[in-house]
């Protein structure tokens, strides 16, 4: 965070006690053990926690100010910095705000069902080939998360890629309240969350929230092969520009070729064509390039630019990640999140690229999909049982039993069981694909295997 003077922060706060105190403010904190000398620590409430109870704590540690719900006659009298507000979640979202609008960064919101954070990615590798960009890191997507990103921000700071998460609905509402968006992404709507949401019409809504804040002159950048996205889209007002495959659009993609490190296509951009190469393999991860290519085509980024920032992109852990063993063993990690429709595409991916190798699956459960929970996982194991995805499938976790009861295969208990299981059958040339909700802790049984690997017992 840029230096702000401790007697401003008070100012925002109509903060009557200690007002005309000294001292800068160079970052914000929520958590004792990270703190830094500098911060400002903004003491928030949990369900388990109280981070009230732990002033003399960030004081300690050299907090030049604390935000608390509690005041502290003892620190008033000592002229210790303690601003009192009603609620600090509040107030840090209120600074976020504020000290956003000490800059002149362009803000991007990208929210969706899938490809949010790979998308924003690409974007990110776009937008820095001419400009200086802050965007979301780890899982910071979140009414905590995204106001911490924003005190990252820096007068250098051309545009700020924020990746926009939600569990209920009104959350992208109260991020764009605090982010100001001038742009927005939707990437897709599918099943994501649905067990806190009931319906996919309420996960649309939700989503759409961000392209409803959106104003007159403000950019929309539409996905026109999801239908729902599409009509939806016909009720805001501002600009639009729109992507695809299937369907015409401003930006679009063909002759979609998809290898095991990456997937090439031509891109149809600024009305050039050009060939590139996206360093991730998965036919759905081309639309989320274009989806970040659509944003870019409106920021004054040339198609050249365009091409390399793809090009560039560095895909994350977890996502599509592929680890070639010294046994000649290829493990396909994806476990980072799922859903149904993340589910299905990265299986079609793995199946269509990996058609020479025994192919197995191993699958954990998909959470957070609420009464459609048994239904979804038995629609998944029909679907893998059908396409004949795999040659093997191997699948841990409760609800996971619904998908081996319908596809077939076998199901273990826990980690640990599938882990020795594995370790025991894998062949040379076995091509393995991970992939669960992140609870479930798939990347755990992929390091087991590595460690393996590595140990030198070689089948």
């Amino acid at each position: 965070m840029e230096k702000i003077k401790v007697s401003e922060i008070f100012r925002l706060f109509n903060n009557k006690e200690n007002k005309n105190i000294g001292g800068n403010a160079t970052g914000v904190s929520i958590d004792t053990r990270t703190i830094n000398k500098g911060d400002v620590f903004f003491a928030l409430k949990g369900e388990n926690y109280d981070a009230n109870d732990f002033t003399d704590v960030a004081l300690s540690k050299g907090a030049v100010a604390v935000v608390s719900e509690k005041s502290n006659i003892k620190y008033n009298k000592l002229g210790i910095p303690i601003i009192t507000v009603e609620n600090t979640l509040k107030a840090l979202q209120d600074f976020a705000r504020y000290y956003k609008n000490k800059h002149d960064t362009k803000i991007i919101g990208i929210t969706g069902s899938n490809g949010k954070t790979t998308t924003k990615d690409i974007l990110d590798s776009i937008i820095s080939q001419k400009y200086s960009v802050l965007s979301t890191k780890g899982n910071l997507n979140n009414h905590i998360g995204l106001p911490l990103t924003l005190f990252n921000l820096e007068k250098s700071h051309k545009y700020c890629v924020l990746e926009m998460g939600a569990n209920h609905q009104g959350e992208i509402t109260d991020l764009c309240k605090i982010a100001e968006p001038s742009y927005g992404v939707i990437t897709n709507i599918g099943l994501s969350h649905i067990g806190n949401f009931s319906s996919i019409q309420n996960i649309l809504n939700t989503k759409m929230e961000l392209f409803r804040y959106l104003k007159k002159n403000n950019y929309a950048i539409i996905n026109n092969d999801d239908e729902k996205i599409v009509s939806a889209s016909k009720k805001i007002n501002c600009k639009k520009v729109t992507f695809g495959i299937k369907n015409n659009a401003d930006v679009m993609a063909s002759c979609i070729t998809a290898e095991q490190n990456a997937t090439f296509f031509n891109i149809s951009v600024n009305g050039k064509i050009r060939k590139l190469k996206l360093p991730v393999c998965g036919t759905f991860n081309v639309y989320n390039a274009l989806a970040a290519a659509a944003c870019s085509s409106v920021l004054n980024i040339s198609d050249k630019d365009i091409v390399a920032g793809i090009e560039k992109f560095k895909p994350q852990k977890r996502r599509m990640e592929i680890v070639k063993l010294k046994n000649g063993i290829i493990l396909i990690n994806d476990s980072y999140n799922a859903n149904p429709t993340s589910m299905k595409n990265a299986i079609d991916n793995f199946s269509k690229i990996f058609y020479n190798n025994r192919k197995i699956l191993v699958l954990g459960d998909m959470c957070e999909l609420g009464n459609y929970s048994i239904s979804e996982h038995r629609k998944l194991g029909a679907y893998i049982f059908e396409n004949k995805s795999a040659d093997i499938i191997y699948a841990t976790g409760n609800l996971s039993k619904n998908i081996i009861a319908i596809s077939g295969g076998h199901w273990f208990k826990d980690k640990i069981k599938i882990s020795e299981y594995l370790i025991k059958n894998l062949k040379k040339g076995d091509a393995v694909f991970f992939k669960a909700s992140r609870k479930i802790g798939l990347d755990e049984v992929v390091e087991k295997i590595v460690r393996w690997c590595d140990s030198g017992i070689v089948r």
